[in-house]
């Protein structure tokens, strides 16, 4: 055949498969619309019907990238959500490639350990061997078996799409489970149908999260090749960056707001078998700053180790919420402090070892909870806001000390204390003037000689200025610290950010 007009009744159908063949290689048809424009004039019998299937599938293969092996029976969901299906076979139709999709979810995945691991067994074939074999057949079937598409990408990286947030959720938990070593759900066999002899013999490895998606009017875009661009990508693979950044060295799994409100909606429209299995509770991380967007973020908590997190939320949402307000005078030390606190209470047992002017000690969790309630206090009652920064920044050393404090408790704390210390000096400016108007009130003569004298010597001067320090009434420091607060009010930010700023 030259034409489509050339087709006869004695055309077979490898002929015509040859020529239409041709025309999707030479890229003369790239869509299925307009394959059915190319064959509009032929009847619709046998031979259309046994190779019309076979050149939508190659035009899949060629040209649907990412989803180039999905069809509407193993993978209807997100069939659904991505095929625009032809007005006269339906089980046909063209990929979109602009969308904003309100039910595609998207994880991106990230295997710690994998480029350790082909390092150690570079001379090793068969071990490389059964870590792809893991990937690429054991992984492509747990994400097939929930309706998730799944694609490896640069080695350790993973991407999964689906059409709902429990799907997505289940696969990645499971993802988590294949390179653990030991099974961390309680699910049964068929649904983690893992190659388990394997985890006898690879080491253990861990995996970074971030699911975005279920949101109106993100934009979700599929490039002409097949490949995913735009906002729910972007967001994913910041979010996994930004679990990566939290914990190196173990799994952990990021998702947006939208993700957490919708996983929970499906739960409570139809209870998900993996889940009513294997519960789960989230994590309100509050916002994180990405480059040009700002995302509320929850994560996941599947351990028990992980669940002890629980017992600090209400603290750790109390300084969220006080950040918001804005409330430095008094809210965000005051919900630090009490976040900080709890945390400590909560964790195992830990001991550090300090040094200080020579000294070292070592120190337990009864010894920081002690002195974060002695540093509350200075700050709340005696209203020493000098002493309290001070203990604030001695405080933070401490918990930079500790292995796996919560590191988003941690990374809340400098970026306060680092809020603090701009306040604080400009207090300490401030408050000069205050302290030079109490020398001939509160000084009698001879300390007065001795204090314009000490300004020349740093250690008698000191002590004399702590003295008229400690005259200052209550209310003169209060006024002082809000009205220090007040005149810096817009340049106070505490917003975490991830990645590439």
């Amino acid at each position: 055949m030259k034409s489509i007009s050339d087709y006869t009744s004695t055309t077979s159908a490898m002929e015509l498969y040859t020529f239409l063949a041709e025309a999707v290689l030479e890229e003369r048809i790239q869509t299925f619309s307009e394959l059915m424009e190319w064959v509009a004039p032929l009847p619709r019998d046998a031979r259309f019907n046994a190779v019309i299937p076979r050149i939508f599938k190659l035009l899949r293969k060629l040209n649907w990238g990412f989803f180039r092996d999905i069809d509407p029976e193993t993978y209807p969901k997100i069939w659904k959500e991505v095929v625009i299906p032809h007005k006269e076979l339906k089980q046909f139709g063209d990929l979109k490639r602009n969308l904003t999709i309100s039910d595609v979810y998207v994880g991106i995945l990230d295997l710690h350990g994998y480029t350790r691991f082909c390092e150690k067994n570079k001379n090793n074939l068969s071990m490389l061997q059964m870590l792809d074999d893991i990937i690429q057949v054991d992984l492509l079937n747990i994400a097939k078996s929930y309706n998730v598409v799944f694609q490896r990408r640069q080695g350790d990286e993973m991407v999964l799409v689906g059409a709902s947030a429990c799907d997505v959720l289940a696969v990645t938990l499971l993802i988590i489970d294949t390179f653990a070593k030991r099974r961390t759900f309680n699910v049964n066999e068929q649904a983690a149908n893992h190659r388990t002899g394997y985890k006898i013999i690879l080491e253990e490895m861990h995996v970074s999260a971030g699911i975005a998606g279920g949101k109106k009017f993100t934009p979700f875009i599929i490039t002409k090749d097949g490949d995913l661009s735009g906002g729910v990508i972007n967001t994913a693979a910041r979010l996994q960056g930004r679990a990566n950044e939290l914990s190196g060295s173990r799994s952990m799994i990021l998702v947006s707001r939208t993700v957490f409100t919708n996983f929970t909606s499906e739960m409570k429209a139809a209870p998900h078998p993996f889940f009513t299995k294997t519960p789960i509770k989230f994590f309100d991380s509050g916002w994180i700053s990405f480059k040009g967007i700002s995302v509320a973020v929850h994560e996941v908590l599947y351990t028990e180790q992980d669940m002890r997190k629980l017992l600090y939320e209400v603290q750790m949402t109390d300084l969220y919420r006080a950040i918001e307000g804005g409330l430095w005078k008094d809210g965000i030390f005051i919900s630090l402090l009490s976040l900080i606190s709890k945390v400590l209470r909560t964790i195992p047992k830990i001991r550090i070892d300090v040094t200080e002017q020579g000294t070292t000690r070592t120190l337990i969790n009864e010894d920081l909870i002690t002195f974060t309630q002695d540093t509350l206090s200075t700050f709340r009652l005696a209203q020493d806001y000098r002493k309290a920064l001070h203990n604030l920044e001695t405080l933070v050393g401490y918990l930079d000390e500790i292995p796996r404090f919560d590191p988003l408790c941690l990374e809340y704390a400098h970026s306060i204390l680092y809020e603090y210390r701009k306040i604080l000096a400009r207090y300490e400016e401030r408050i000069e003037p205050k302290i030079e108007d109490k020398v001939p009130t509160v000084l009698p003569a001879k300390y007065r000689t001795l204090y314009e004298e000490g300004r020349r010597g740093a250690e008698v001067y000191q002590k004399l200025r702590e003295r008229l320090y400690q005259t200052l009434t209550p209310l003169e420091i209060s006024l002082l610290w809000s009205s220090v607060i007040d005149s810096l009010q817009q340049s106070l930010d505490v917003s975490i950010h991830s990645g590439k700023k």
